[in-house]
């Protein structure tokens, strides 16, 4: 029951945390999800229906004035009117004033009781109307019941009043009583998505075309409060959703809920566990009893009473204090039940079987399934209704060994089965209520069919059979009036001012026959004689008159006549409570947007925010679908129970006709298991799926829990959770802290075996308690032996622990006593330190003998049997050891007893640590799974736009295997956490981009960490990522540095797309100065293109990775070694060979260059297209061969300088006809230098990357990511070795021999010109044809001009298998020859053996065959034969059975025939006699 004088003042929010929960954060706040940053900004406030505020309605206007000057200027609902149901047709909208005309109207005129059944039978074929009258009497009942007949366990001595709920010209306050506004406005008070609301109605009444009113009233017209109640109610039903195939009005809206802010938990009744739900309802409901026993029963509590205050002094102050707070702290509820209408659309079959097995049900406790309605259960019986009559006194002396009674029959008698008696009191205001109106029906049935009130469920009635013997006056007295809901004595302003439509009604009456006048007049006079004795009647006992009238149901009918179980849970009763709410943007756009008609409009929403200085609950704005994600944390030694409320706003300003074409989602609640360690969904646990408000009991067993609750609706949310047992509730940034203690049941554990060992050294001394001390604690840790060293150092490290120091050698000789273990424990410690010290000279570096082994042996075994015999005579109590130990070991306690609880917790920790198998021995292994501990990294986000970025790459140290799960929160859309092994260089695996929880073994390098992101359209300014890093124990891994750093320095290189045969997108060369940490990053335009990204070291691929559109090697270690970068500064001259960047060429030194030492490092960053996935289109192929040109013409050496001098020389050789040249002058040397040095230069501006990139043409972009303090010992550029060999080749070429570049070139265009010629037809121009020789060379050059352009490329044919080329003479092509001819002898040689092979195979494969088939052939001889032996014996042994045969059959006969014989003659015949007879014959 709520209370109104309890009010929210409270601004901070509504959620009520739970002992222990951090009142630091709210709990209503939006969850982190992993990429939310907890920098996130808040969000914006957006209330529905205003919160309710006594200071608002204190200072309401209510403008009553204004009415009082201009009677039309009265409120209208800026809502607009309300939405009522559809078996309910609206005609006409009247005032009060305008419906009731000879009395003033107020809103309350009886305070002491209220009949809302008698006037309001047109109302009841509504389902929702009979959902509001029968709740509104169910709260009657349950909070106004007297102390003679309490409704639940607990009667809550609080009285409620229907009408409280509204406020009209009156102040906000318990037991106000709302006044008549003739301005017409209201407010009333209602519960409604987690807190009570202030809805705004006016009082405009629906009425239908026979002029009844459409919703409830009492058989006082002038009285407003259940029209007014009724509508504000109306308004919240309205964002229920019904399921309209159902056919009902409403889905899961509860109006008990609405007007107490109870909590409405819906289980459905089934009759496989009715079992259940007798054992629930006798657990929480009051049991039925005779009065006599409930009299004594009140009497022995008075006493019961009475002696505990007269020994109240005795008993300690703690125990009243729990036992008064658990009195007070049982969670009360109320009960109720309710079946659904009928239903006769129902296609199933089986459906229609329940519905009829349901009606006939509900007919024998005289309830009807056409008015489904909830009813409230009272109490529960499980005796008969009277009290069986006493037994009359037994005599005593009858006692003294009685009889037996026995009971002679023929037949076993079994014991009958005698049914229990299992009831339950329903109470509802609809119990044989259709009888009381039987006769009433029956005489306006005709006129219901001629045009009265018409109702989709007029044409059923449920009667029983006799009913009809009943005669109908005595039903008529009984029967509340049914049609009118007007007295008699009333003129209303309707019947003086008819409209045109009730005139044309008369016209047309008029014109009917004068008999069926007649007869209409005659039913009439009898209808109004049955009201107005029913008024009278009615009038003066309706104090009297029940509210609820009550009936008992047998539990086998039970589940068969209701279908679902409402269980109300008081809120306020229970000691731990705790509220969110959740709000979307899209409501705001409905409230704007709604129009006047709909039940929801932008009334309240435009002065929400001034109206909420004290607002509670707190809602969000968040995106368009909503979804709220929560953890639940629970952890208690008992079993928890927690009631989970779920509200959803599923629809919001929509119309009846929008709801039908356009179906909403009901809102979901999932709570399932969850684990920070496990990436495993496990199954829910709970699911809630409502439109409205709903409940449901989640329970757990004991121990520790974590629970994941995920929540959608369309609109709004709201989650309510209430329970006896502490628990934590909201985002992950509230229950995470809460994770790193131990759980309840692990300090238990923990406790109870400390206490053991402390009940062991308190007795140590004490030879009768030490035994079972010593049993008890074997006992309780369970340990076997195998693991009992792991408890005796558990025991040495606890004290060590205790005192803060390193034990004496009595305090360890009392430790090893205790343990009974003689092993040293901690003493292997100071060994090793007196060993690392120093060890004797003549030991150093010598090998121990076996003699001095077995002396060493000796020795030990010595000294452990004289330590084993002391502790064995320091345990037995009586010694003087004994005492001495007992002693030592009683001052050790002291330091342990002083913080008992860590000590404990350690011991166990310990054991459970270091023993294989000892957490399986306790219950509390199950709560290990949530057990956590955290620490967070957090660093600024670049302010960047649309780019890839590196925010966090840090290295961390693992000391002892241990399960870490590292979890990001991020500002940025887009943001990937890799985990590198930089042992093995593997990468952890990953789960839709998460890295999965993994088991971290110690290493030599550590784990990188490195996240990448790509940030947005827009910089996000003072971002912060954060990545907490959650561990299964502590310490959590720690960083290599103190702070992680997040300045790097990035080396972006970019460049066009070139498609070639290898599918080689770019190659780099990387050059260190000493040992770098980076990361390479590579990124194509086009976002499906495969790449593989490699790294090689001196051709060899150390590592790589795939991907597609973006590709990542998240570190890499570059190793600085001899030569280790790609060319080495400098030039140098050998043999006057030229230089092309540094690089050494030329000569035989120059192909003997490449590094063969280990230690030498060649790193290149290579990039490759897989799959042939980055296919260009033919609008590009201009584009693309324009970049290979310029390529091309990279390649070239003596470009430039053969465009001018090939004239020239060409002149030179055909003037000379042959003969060679005379050798050229310095002067021309000199000159060829220079040109030399212009190519030089030239081909070293040609290697640069591309400045200006067009972005629309294909391209790529690679980065090299290294931190800022190291950039400048790293160097990254294009792969031109190759190239610069080729070109180095040349102009060592032309150093040696000046002019053989210019020959060369002449000689091929001359080549090519004669070829040219043969293909014309035409014989090579010569001296000897007249030419000119100026007209030749012209020729040439226009020719070489032409030829220079043709694309013509000999490279691929080019067969390179030395690093430099070597001239090919008779020793190389002798040495190839024997070569060839050895590996064809060889391949013969090993053919040879494989022929002979695969022959010696094939012969012995047959013999197999030969000796198998032998082996057939001999066990086939061997079972013919002993066949043969079997048949023969069969054969012999049948011919002896049919010889003896027919032997047998003779002696037989005679046999018979003298037995026929000897019974004829029973005299002795001779044998003579009957020959010398037979003879005669």
């Amino acid at each position: 029951m709520s209370k109104t004088s309890k009010k929210k003042a409270s601004s901070t929010s509504l959620v009520a945390s739970s002992p222990g929960q951090s009142p630091k954060k709210d709990a209503s706040s939006a969850v982190v999800s992993s990429s939310e940053g907890p920098g996130e900004p808040q969000r914006s406030h957006l209330p529905l229906w205003p919160e309710w505020n006594d200071t608002e309605v204190n200072a309401e206007k209510w403008d009553a004035v204004k009415a009082s000057k201009d009677s039309k200027n009265l409120f209208d609902d800026p809502e607009g009117k309300v939405e009522l149901p559809a078996s309910l047709r609206v005609h006409t909208w009247k005032r009060p004033s305008e419906y009731i005309v000879n009395k003033t109207p107020v809103v309350v005129d009886n305070e002491v009781a209220f009949d809302l059944t008698s006037a309001n039978e047109h109302l009841l074929s509504s389902e929702l109307m009979r959902w509001i009258i029968s709740e509104i009497y169910i709260l009657w009942k349950v909070c106004n019941t007297g102390e003679g007949k309490p409704v639940s366990a607990e009667t809550v001595s609080n009285t409620w009043r229907p009408w409280e709920h509204i406020y009209s010209l009156c102040k906000a306050g318990k037991g106000h009583i709302p006044l008549y506004n003739a301005y017409g406005k209201y407010v009333v008070k209602l519960y409604w998505m987690g807190c009570w609301r202030k809805i705004t109605v006016d009082d405009l009444l629906p009425f239908d075309k026979d002029n009844n009113l459409l919703l409830p009233a009492t058989l006082n017209q002038s009285e407003l409060w259940p029209i007014l109640l009724a509508k504000g109610i109306l308004k919240v039903a309205s964002t229920d959703v019904p399921v309209y195939s159902s056919g009902r009005e409403l889905g899961e809206f509860t109006v008990i809920h609405t007007l107490t802010g109870w909590i409405p938990e819906m289980i459905p009744l089934k009759s496989w566990y009715t079992g259940d739900i007798w054992k629930f309802l006798k657990e929480n409901i009051p049991k039925f009893q005779y009065e006599e026993e409930s009299s004594e029963e009140k009497a022995k509590a008075a006493d019961d009473t009475t002696a505990k205050d007269s020994d109240v002094n005795e008993i300690n102050s703690e125990t009243d204090t729990g036992t008064a707070t658990a009195a007070t702290t049982i969670p009360q509820i109320v009960v109720c039940a309710s079946y659904q209408p009928l239903h006769l659309l129902e296609k199933r079959t089986s459906v229609l079987t329940k519905m009829a097995d349901s009606s006939e049900s509900l007919r024998q406790y005289g309830l009807s399934q056409l008015y489904s309605h909830p009813v409230l259960l009272t109490r529960t019986r499980d005796c008969p209704l009277a009290a069986p009559p006493k037994p009359p006194p037994v005599p005593n002396w009858k006692l003294i060994r009685p009889r037996k009674q026995t009971s002679i029959t023929d037949e076993p008698k079994e014991p009958p089965v005698q049914k229990p008696e299992e009831f339950i009191e329903v109470c509802s205001p609809f119990i044989n209520f259709k009888l009381m109106t039987v006769a009433a029906h029956d005489m306006e049935q005709g006129a219901v069919k001629r045009g009265g009130y018409s109702s989709n469920l007029a044409s059923f009635s449920e009667m029983d059979d006799s009913e009809n013997d009943h005669p109908k006056n005595d039903i008529i007295q009984n029967s509340p009036n049914t049609l009118d809901v007007t007295e008699t004595n009333q003129v209303t302003a309707e019947d003086k001012n008819k409209g045109e439509s009730i005139a044309n009604d008369a016209e047309r009456a008029e014109s009917t026959s004068k008999s069926e006048k007649e007869s209409d007049n005659k039913d009439k006079e009898r209808v109004q004689t049955a009201k107005e004795s029913n008024t009278v009647l009615q009038s003066q006992d309706e104090s009297d008159k029940p509210l609820l009238q009550d009936t008992w149901v047998d539990l086998h009918n039970f589940t068969k006549c209701f279908q679902t179980l409402l269980v109300f849970h008081k809120p306020d009763t229970y000691a731990h409570q705790c509220t969110t709410a959740h709000c979307q943007n899209s409501v705001s756009s409905r409230l704007s947007a709604s129009p006047l008609s709909n039940a929801m409009a932008s009334t309240h929403s435009v002065t929400a925010s001034a109206r909420q200085p004290e607002s509670n609950t707190t809602y969000h704005t968040q995106s368009a679908d909503l979804k709220c994600t929560y953890f639940l944390f629970v952890d208690n030694l008992l079993p928890t129970e927690i009631v989970i409320c779920f509200s959803a706003l599923a629809q919001w300003g929509e119309s009846m006709e929008e709801k039908r074409v356009s179906p909403t989602r009901p809102g979901f609640l999932t709570a399932r298991p969850f684990s920070w360690k496990s990436i495993a969904s496990e199954l829910p646990v709970l699911q809630i799926q409502t439109t409205a408000s709903k409940a449901a009991l989640l329970s757990l067993p004991p121990g520790r829990h974590v629970l994941h609750i995920q929540t959608r609706a369309s609109f709004a949310i709201h989650v309510h959770l209430c329970s006896m047992s502490p628990f934590v509730f909201g985002d992950e940034e509230t229950v995470v802290p809460h994770l790193d203690k131990e759980s309840l049941r692990f300090c238990e554990q923990a406790t109870m075996i400390l206490r053991a060992l402390a009940r062991v050294v308190s007795c140590f001394s004490d030879p009768e308690a030490l035994p079972s001390a010593t049993k008890d604690l074997e006992r309780t840790h369970g340990v076997g032996i195998q693991q009992q060293r792991v408890f005796n150092e558990a025991v040495y490290q606890m004290f060590c622990t205790a005192l803060g120091r390193k034990l004496t050698s009595d305090e360890l000789f009392a430790v090893q006593t205790l343990t009974g273990d003689p092993s040293p424990h901690g003493s292997n410690e100071k060994a090793a330190d007196l060993q690392s010290e120093s060890n004797p000279e003549g030991w150093n570096g010598r090998q121990v003998t076996d003699k001095e082994m077995q002396a060493a042996a000796v020795l030990q075994a010595g000294w452990k049997g004289y330590l084993v015999r002391e502790i064995l005579t320091a345990a037995r109590p009586g010694t003087k050891e004994n005492l001495s130990v007992t002693k030592t070991l009683e001052e050790m306690w002291v330091s342990v007893e002083s913080d008992l609880e860590k000590h404990a917790v350690a011991l166990l920790r310990h054991m459970v640590d270091n023993g294989e198998g000892i957490a399986e021995l306790y219950p509390c292994r199950e709560d290990e799974c949530n057990r956590i501990t955290f620490t967070d990294y957090s660093v600024p986000v670049p302010e960047v736009a649309n780019s890839w970025i590196l925010i966090f790459r840090e290295v961390f140290h693992v000391h002892k295997n241990m399960v870490l799960v590292p979890k990001i929160y991020s500002p940025l859309p887009v943001c990937i956490l890799h985990v590198i092994n930089n042992d093995t260089l593997e990468e952890i695996p990953r789960v839709f981009n998460r890295v999965e929880p993994h088991l971290y073994t110690p290493n030599k390098s550590g784990y990188t960490f490195v996240a990448e992101a790509h940030t947005g359209d827009t910089p996000l300014s003072g971002g912060k990522w954060c990545m907490r890093l959650i561990g299964s124990r502590e310490p959590v891994p720690k960083l290599a540095k103190e702070t992680p750093n997040n300045n790097f320095s990035v080396k972006e290189l970019k460049g066009y797309y070139i498609p070639n045969r290898k599918n080689i997108i770019s190659r780099h060369m990387v050059k260190v100065s000493s040992d770098h940490s980076a990361t390479v990053q590579f990124q194509t335009s086009q976002s499906d293109v495969y790449i593989k990204l490699s790294i090689l070291d001196n051709e060899k691929e150390v590592i790589s990775n795939q991907g597609k559109g973006h590709v990542i090697i998240p570190v890499y270690c570059f190793l600085a070694g001899n030569g280790g970068s790609v060319a080495q500064t400098g030039a140098r001259q050998d043999q006057g060979s030229l230089t092309a960047e540094g690089t050494l060429t030329g000569g035989k030194e120059g192909s003997d260059r490449h590094p063969t030492d280990t230690l030498v490092h060649k790193y290149c960053i290579q990039a490759e297209v897989l799959q042939e996935s980055w296919p260009l289109d033919e609008s590009l192929a201009s584009f693309i061969q324009n970049l290979r040109d310029e390529e091309r013409n990279e390649m070239k050496v003596f470009g430039d300088f053969l465009d001018g001098t090939s004239a020239s020389v060409g002149a030179d050789q055909q003037n000379k006809d042959g003969q060679k040249s005379a050798p050229k002058s310095t002067h021309k040397v000199k000159e060829r230098e220079k040109d030399k040095d212009k190519l030089t230069s030239k081909s070293s501006f040609t290697m640069g990357q591309v400045s200006n990139l067009d972005a629309t043409k294909p391209h790529w972009t690679l980065r090299v990511v290294s931190d800022q303090s190291k950039a400048g010992t790293i160097e990254v550029k294009k792969d031109t070795e190759k190239l610069e060999e080729i070109r180095a080749m040349k102009l060592a070429w032309e150093t040696a021999e000046p002019g053989r570049a210019a020959k060369a070139h002449q000689n091929r265009l001359r080549y090519l010109k004669e070829l040219q010629a043969n293909a014309e037809g035409k014989e090579p121009i010569t001296a000897e044809t007249g030419t000119p020789q100026s007209q030749q060379s012209g020729e040439i050059s226009v020719l070489s001009k032409n030829i220079s352009k043709t694309d013509i490329v000999y490279t691929p044919f080019f067969r390179k298998s030395l690093p430099q080329p070597r001239l090919k003479d008779q020793l190389i092509e002798e040495e190839q020859r024997r070569e060839r001819s050895e590996k064809f002898q060889s391949f013969r040689l090993i053919w040879d053996n494989i022929l002979e092979q695969r022959k010696q195979e094939k012969i012995t494969r047959r013999e197999m065959m030969k000796r198998q088939l032998e082996t057939y052939v001999g066990f086939q001889d061997a079972m013919d034969a002993y066949r043969q032996k079997m048949l023969q014996a069969r054969e012999a042994y049948s011919t002896h059975v049919l010889e003896q045969q027919p032997l047998n059959k003779e002696e037989m006969s005679v046999e018979a025939t003298e037995q026929v014989e000897l019974e004829k003659n029973p005299t002795q015949v001779q044998p003579g006699a009957r020959k010398s007879a037979n003879k005669k014959k």
